[in-house]
């Protein structure tokens, strides 16, 4: 009734079942070539060695310090750069204002007298009369004693306005005002010499009157005198100066 096929495998499953369990192991690659005479090179052990949480915070510390430093060395080095170019500059702007045939040390102090000379003169008024009365005469001295070495400071003064355009309009502000106070103050001049004159006239005038009627007088008095034979009569005048 069973076909030889499952007899067959019956068979070979019976054969598998009775056989010991044994340990099947993949085989092993063999080396190539002959072995080695000398010892294989050992690895390098390298030793990395890490700096602890102070370390690093210390030396960010230094590396910022040394930055902070070195840039207070280059602002210093930059201020000390631009003070020698100023004073270059200036010792530069001294020398063209100055002249060299002018003496500076009498004849400032004598300007620096002029000035408290028209403070002292102005005393008694207010600040703006004081302040522009010792001016004026500061200048005026200035430009007796020193024209040269003052023509030069205007010179200079004209290039810091040119350079700085707030200086200029000031400037001239202040000219419009100047102007102003001293075309008033030349209208009041005209008008106070104007009264003055005509009061001096009118004076004149009344004193050639006088000495008009006054030469009258005598004319009339000698015609008088004339009339009598002696002129010691003392009627005559006395009669005269009632008539008139």
């Amino acid at each position: 009734m069973f076909s030889p096929v499952l007899a067959t495998a019956a068979v070979g499953a019976t054969a598998l079942a009775t056989l010991p369990n044994q340990n099947v192991y993949a085989e092993e690659t063999k080396k190539s070539g002959k072995l080695s005479i000398y010892d294989e090179p050992q690895a390098k052990v390298v030793i990395v060695e890490e700096p602890t949480k102070l370390e690093e915070h210390v030396a960010y510390a230094e590396k910022l310090a040394n930055e902070k430093v070195e840039e207070g060395k280059t602002h210093v080095n930059k201020l000390h750069g631009e003070w020698r170019q100023f004073e270059q500059c200036v010792k530069n702007t001294v020398k063209q204002t100055i002249d060299k045939d002018e003496e500076i040390l009498p004849n400032a102090l004598y300007i620096g007298v002029a000035a408290l000379a028209g403070t002292i003169l102005a005393r008694n008024r207010n600040i703006v009369l004081r302040f522009a009365t010792s001016t004026a005469l500061a200048v005026g001295a200035s430009h007796y004693l020193l024209p040269k070495t003052t023509h030069n400071v205007c010179v200079q003064l004209e290039k810091v306005e040119r350079k700085y355009p707030q200086l200029q309009s000031a400037h001239q502000s202040v000219n419009e005002v100047v102007g102003d106070a001293r075309k008033q103050f030349d209208d009041a001049i005209a008008q106070v010499r104007n009264s003055v004159d005509e009061n001096i006239l009118s004076q004149f005038q009344q004193k050639d009157a006088a000495e008009k009627a006054k030469d009258k007088f005598e004319n009339v008095k000698k015609n008088v005198e004339s009339m009598y034979s002696t002129r010691s009569n003392p009627g005559v005048e006395e009669t005269l100066k009632k008539n008139n």
